[in-house]
């Protein structure tokens, strides 16, 4: 991991500084509508009542009010827009919408989906829609429990006092993350919330119950899908360098399996493992770095359509060079939390201090709560993220 210096720290300030500046009132750049999810959700499931609200933005407030009318591409029955069309007031700059499922149950499969302006809408001069809002549907939902499944919950709640059954299904979950932004090392602080599917693993025993959360483990999909992009196609400094210097391996497979930061990927994450037992929760586990040496990690597994297309055409791909280097994959696991997060480095290479976090959990009928850090490889210092479940009622 790199250091972060003094250096960036005054970048960061006058950066800040710069965008206050160009947001005042002599601003005369394009007055740009900006669309992201105002809890820093992204996904929803068929089966969720609860929508999915998207903030609107201006980088400037107008005179007048601005009336904005948006549509989902390729949406198919799936979901609709609440409180659209959408009105910024005149003298403000923000507004909100909503995307709620229609529960049609007629996907087979995660889908992406996205947000942009209406054709018909006709924008003041000056003004313009930055980039769309891509979102994520869902189809899984939560199974009834098992007979069997019934019995090591009640057995649990025997002996710890926790009913575990409001931690299974989909649960409100609402995560901290504090860390460096990558390749600028400024500090960020931020909360997202969401849901995440729980159910038992199929390890579970009536001694030991074992959760696997099969989607949004720990309310940070869209967080981490956004590092993947961050790391890879959004990446302008190597990924999308046209210098002689570049590595020509980024650009063959970007191109060889049409992947961009404008294609419509589906990025899934799960965790499995979460072992529950008298007084103890133990959710660290053995994952591998970029080399493939072991390493102590919370173990996600990520299913990613982007990789799924290298991996049937790699073989291809990599005949047109001479040497393929091993940077150049859609595999978010290569990308992704691949640093080791026990204590021996909580430590940096310089002796000092570092964002690292030994990790925890726990369980009661108030909360099930976890604590821990990751880093990429690229990271100024570690994430640590606190992971904060509320019970179902």
């Amino acid at each position: 991991m790199k250091k972060i210096l003094f250096f960036s720290c005054i970048a960061a300030a006058l950066l800040s500084f710069v965008g206050c500046e160009e947001a005042g009132n002599d601003y005369d750049g394009t007055n740009y509508i900006y669309l992201d999810s105002q809890d820093g959700k992204s996904t929803i499931y068929e089966t969720d009542e609860e929508p999915l609200t998207v903030a609107v933005t201006l980088t400037k407030a107008l005179e007048e009010d601005l009336v904005l009318t948006f549509a989902v591409e390729g949406t198919a029955g799936v979901v609709e827009l609440e409180g659209n069309p959408v009105t910024v007031k005149a003298g403000e700059k923000t507004a909100s919408f909503a995307v709620k499922s229609l529960n049609a149950n007629v996907l087979e499969a995660s889908s992406n989906y996205s947000v942009k302006l209406d054709a018909a809408t006709i924008l003041p001069e000056g003004v313009a829609l930055k980039e769309s809002f891509v979102f994520v549907v869902s189809p899984l939902s939560a199974e009834a429990l098992t007979d069997a499944q019934k019995a090591i919950i009640d057995a649990y709640k025997k002996t710890s006092g926790v009913d575990l059954s409001k931690y299974i299904g989909f649960v409100n979950v609402s995560t901290s993350l504090t860390g460096f932004t990558l390749y600028t090392d400024e500090p960020f602080e931020k909360t997202v919330t969401g849901k995440t599917l729980i159910t038992l693993s199929e390890t579970s025993t009536a001694d030991a119950p074992v959760l696997k959360m099969l989607a949004n483990p720990m309310g940070i999909e869209a967080h981490m899908y956004g590092l993947l992009e961050t790391l890879t196609v959004d990446n302008s400094e190597t990924w999308l360098d046209e210098t002689e210097y570049a590595d020509p391996c980024f650009g063959i497979l970007m191109k060889g399996i049409n992947w961009n930061t404008d294609t419509k990927e589906t990025f899934l994450m799960s965790l499995d493992g979460v072992k529950l037992s008298s007084g103890s929760i133990e959710f660290v586990a053995e994952g591998e770095d970029q080399y493939g040496d072991p390493i102590s990690i919370v173990p996600f597994e990520y299913s990613f359509t982007a990789y799924d297309r290298e991996l049937l055409a790699i073989e291809s791909l990599s005949k047109d060079v001479e040497y393929w280097s091993s940077d150049a994959t859609a595999n978010p696991a290569y990308h992704l939390n691949n640093t080791d997060i026990t204590e021996e480095y909580a430590m940096d290479e310089y002796g000092e201090e570092s964002n690292w976090v030994e990790a925890s959990a726990t369980i009661s009928n108030e909360a099930l709560v976890f604590t821990f850090c990751m880093a990429t490889a690229m990271d100024a210092d570690y994430t640590r993220v606190v992971a904060t479940y509320t019970p179902k009622n």
